[in-house]
């Protein structure tokens, strides 16, 4: 194996792909911009939304508004909620004229008066945020004409109000100061990286092989003095460096969001807890740097090999889009899993298989909370399955039944 022969033949196909301005525009443009956007656009999104809802008047559709007692109707007025009387309130809600509902039955004030339990019900739209926001601004005057209630009953029966309250609870935050700052969305760190790897190497990949098949230059590559493997070796190395720049490019713009966002919370404070839930900040030790940049480039290694590997088999530029298309998928499910890594431990098996390893061992890395039995079992797999896939995508470049399938 001659490097100065596979360097050639990287070259070349690096060369090929940045004649492309759009292999430029996907591989660092996009990323770079697409993360601070992200970072930002959401908590100023959120952040709008929640504080309109809070300082604005919010319509209540209210079914029975004669039976509100005084004390209610007061709370509800000092919430900002404002009482639209309606015939039916569920209907007046399911059909989107207002909000969020209120049923108020008859007889609703004798049965606070008599002491006894008086039902009220509340109309919502699961999984409507608008309506969500809504109900729980109506739920937190419920909750406090409740309480007010209690307090009265208590009172008037000669009871101490701190009866219903014998002890006090602190709830302390027990997670590490770099668990705290990378957020609850944490796991986009490793996500990103995983999908920039491959939307950054997917075009290398197809255009240096199926993208060779259809100009018909593949023929002569394989009858110059090189041997398979070079050429191999040479395409995937020109594929692992577009993922690289692709998932450089999106660390870089994620570090560019967590200067921004704290700027930004600085300056307003309430986004503050928004900026970090959607993220925080990447606050890392030099160790830690070595470990997320390892695992990024054993993750892209793999990935390249298996671009390579699939796109092998395509007649043509597109036929192999629809080979890789797919693979956005293995990205996204492990990146999903992350969320509800609390709820399961495949133990040393998750550190084996590809992808799920390294998006693990990268949140782990974020939060600092590295295994480094799991982190030597990753890089080892992830060699391994590299190793297996430039293996198997060189006996496909031996195989003319491959090779020159038009």
């Amino acid at each position: 194996m001659r490097l100065s022969t596979i360097w050639h033949l990287a070259r070349k196909e690096i060369l090929s792909t940045f004649r492309d301005r759009r292999a430029l525009l996907s591989n660092i443009a996009i990323p770079l911009v697409l993360m601070p956007v992200m970072m930002l656009g959401m908590p100023l999104l959120l952040g709008g939304i929640f504080e309109s809802e809070a300082v604005s008047v919010t319509p209540v559709a209210v079914e029975g508004a004669a039976n509100l007692p005084d004390g209610l109707q007061s709370l509800l007025e000092a919430g900002l909620l404002e009482v639209v009387e309606v015939d039916d309130a569920e209907t007046a809600v399911r059909e989107g004229d207002q909000d969020t509902g209120l049923t108020v039955p008859d007889g609703f004030a004798a049965e606070l008066d008599a002491g006894t339990v008086a039902a009220l019900t509340v109309h919502t739209l699961v999984g409507n945020m608008q309506s969500d926001l809504a109900t729980s601004k109506l739920s937190a005057v419920l909750a406090a004409y409740r309480d007010m209630l209690v307090q009265e009953r208590l009172v008037g029966a000669g009871l101490d109000p701190a009866l219903l309250e014998p002890i006090s609870v602190e709830t302390v935050d027990a997670s590490s100061e770099q668990a705290r700052s990378s957020g609850m969305f944490g796991w986009m760190i490793p996500f990103f990286i995983a999908l920039w790897s491959l939307i950054g190497g997917q075009m290398t990949a197809v255009d240096a092989t199926a993208g060779e098949k259809e100009r018909g230059t593949m023929e002569a590559l394989l009858v110059s003095p090189v041997s398979r493997f070079e050429v191999v070796i040479g395409k995937w190395l020109a594929t692992v460096l577009f993922g690289l720049m692709a998932t450089g490019a999106a660390i870089a713009g994620y570090l560019l969001g967590t200067v921004l966002a704290k700027n930004f919370s600085g300056g307003t404070g309430g986004d503050e807890s928004i900026s970090m839930m959607m993220g925080g900040s990447l606050s890392l030790n030099f160790g830690g740097v070595l470990e997320l940049v390892l695992s990024s480039v054993l993750l892209t290694a793999f990935i390249a090999a298996l671009l390579i590997f699939v796109a092998t088999f395509a007649r043509s530029f597109k036929e192999a889009q629809s080979y890789l298309g797919p693979l956005s998928f293995v990205m996204v499910i492990p990146a999903v899993a992350m969320q509800f890594r609390d709820f399961f431990d495949l133990g040393v098996a998750q550190y084996v298989i590809p992808v799920l390893n390294a998006i693990i061992v990268m949140y782990d890395t974020v939060r600092g909370s590295t295994v480094p039995l799991g982190l030597v079992i990753t890089w080892v797999s992830l060699i391994a399955f590299t190793a297996v896939l430039l293996m198997l995508a060189h006996r496909s470049f031996k195989r003319e039944d491959v090779i020159f399938r038009t």
